[in-house]
């Protein structure tokens, strides 16, 4: 699978995903992307590849932490 094919594949999984401000709970993006055969070892490592279109942040207010992903603004 090339890059152009996983970009593709992360847009299509965080909009499938997302709520209705946009982001997406990282554990359900990991469970989209296997199901379509995307390895990615660490998803947040993962997304550090993809920083142009994929931003990440961990809400610590809960317990555990909860991380979530989202489209960038430009995307």
């Amino acid at each position: 699978m090339d890059r152009a094919e996983l970009e593709i594949i992360i847009r299509e999984v965080i909009s499938q995903s997302a709520d209705e401000t946009g982001w997406a709970n990282l554990a359900k993006i990991g469970i989209l992307l296997r199901k379509k055969g995307v390895k990615y070892g660490k998803l947040s490592r993962f997304f550090g590849d993809y920083a142009h279109m994929v931003e990440t942040r961990v809400d610590d207010s809960i317990q555990p932490p909860i991380a979530y992903a989202r489209l960038t603004v430009s995307e």
